[in-house]
């Protein structure tokens, strides 16, 4: 479903829903932002469910610490705010406190991975272009660097390959083969940049890649960050 959504779009609810989120300090709002996400990713083809474990486990277990931190050290300040939660019932302000700082990292963390995994840089950029307004030599530097990570660590492998074959010992974090690598990519790109030029590369070229804003996007861009705000006002 989130596969579809216009990029732009996409990018303005999760950003106004961030905004919302952060002016809320239920743990219910932020459960159910984290269950919203998860439903976004499982539903979405371009989860990778090994990288979203990589990126999970870490988070989940600073998630951990701040619970334990909020309940376990609770200020006066924080152990009043969450004297009236249905939570401090059970276990007092001070799970309150603990639940409200654990799901709040979550949650945001979980916006911010249901964005990152379900976009395809080349619509995102695209999609900044003709609906945002991007300038398009701005976009090609973007898409550039997104797309040269991988080079440029290939390129660094290979100037150090070839210092270890005239017999140039290469220490961590030396600078030898970080200068090479950097001559390579100037180079490089210098080739590029003309190559582009003579294949018609300009502001003025037709873009292959058409972007639109449907009715489904417009939804999507105002009904997450209202969905949020609904969900807050309901938890007060």
């Amino acid at each position: 479903m989130i596969d579809s959504i216009n990029p732009t779009a996409k990018t303005v609810g999760i950003l106004l829903g961030s905004i919302i989120l952060g002016l809320t300090f239920q743990w219910q709002v932020n459960l159910f932002v984290v269950i919203l996400c998860l439903l976004f990713l499982v539903t979405s083809k371009r989860t990778d469910p090994a990288k979203l474990a990589k990126i999970m486990i870490p988070i989940a277990l600073i998630s951990v610490s701040y619970f334990f931190t909020g309940w376990l050290f609770s200020s006066e300040q924080a152990l009043f705010s969450g004297s009236a939660d249905p939570a401090a019932i059970i276990g007092g302000s001070d799970l309150t406190n603990g639940l409200n700082l654990s799901t709040r990292i979550l949650s945001f963390a979980m916006l911010g991975i249901s964005y990152s995994l379900t976009t395809d840089s080349g619509e995102l950029i695209a999609s900044f272009i003709q609906q945002a307004k991007m300038p398009m030599k701005m976009g090609y530097a973007i898409l550039t660097a997104i797309n040269l990570t991988s080079l440029i660590h290939r390129e660094y492998d290979n100037s150090k390959l070839a210092l270890q074959v005239r017999n140039i010992p290469v220490k961590p974090f030396d600078t030898k083969p970080l200068f090479t690598m950097m001559v390579r990519m100037i180079r490089w790109s210098e080739r590029l940049a003309l190559a582009m030029e003579a294949k018609g590369f300009s502001e003025d070229r037709v873009m292959q890649m058409q972007m639109t804003i449907k009715s489904k996007d417009i939804l999507f861009s105002v009904g997450l960050p209202v969905l949020i705000a609904v969900m807050g006002f309901i938890v007060l």
